[in-house]
């Protein structure tokens, strides 16, 4: 009896921990923007990245620029340009993640990989983005 009750709690561990493979109809370029001293940015990189990558395979594209490097202004400056309602007072704080022509996310807290993977979906499929993230979310503006 316990040797059954230990193999069912194992896979039920191992059920809840696996993310949901998702198939998207286009592939989706994420681009994060990280500084070396950032501890969000370090749980970002091991959790989140990870995450977005077992969760749509080879239909995501994710690109990491580290905020020290002076080569990375051009690519950060670049994606703020479209973004609605940036405020500069927000420039040159991280972890920022860009979903290039979706939408932007600063900051970050441990479940957030969930709801951005939300949202990225959400926007693929022109629905409503979550309210869960609005106050760290700017949106995409050609």
């Amino acid at each position: 009896m316990k040797k059954k009750l230990i193999v069912f709690l194992a896979l039920l561990m191992v059920g809840c921990s696996a993310s949901k493979k998702i198939t998207l109809k286009k592939t989706v370029t994420i681009e994060f923007y990280s500084i070396s001293e950032c501890a969000q940015c370090q749980v970002f990189k091991k959790k989140a990245l990870p995450y977005f990558k077992e969760r749509y395979g080879k239909k995501v594209i994710i690109k990491m620029y580290d905020m020290d490097e002076e080569s990375t202004k051009l690519h950060y400056d670049e994606a703020l340009k479209h973004l609605q309602e940036w405020d500069e007072a927000f420039y040159g704080q991280s972890p920022f993640l860009y979903v290039k022509n979706h939408f932007a996310y600063l900051g970050y807290n441990a479940g957030d990989e969930e709801w951005i993977a939300k949202d990225i979906e959400a926007s693929l499929n022109k629905e409503k983005l979550s309210k869960r993230l609005e106050g760290h979310r700017f949106l995409y503006q050609k």
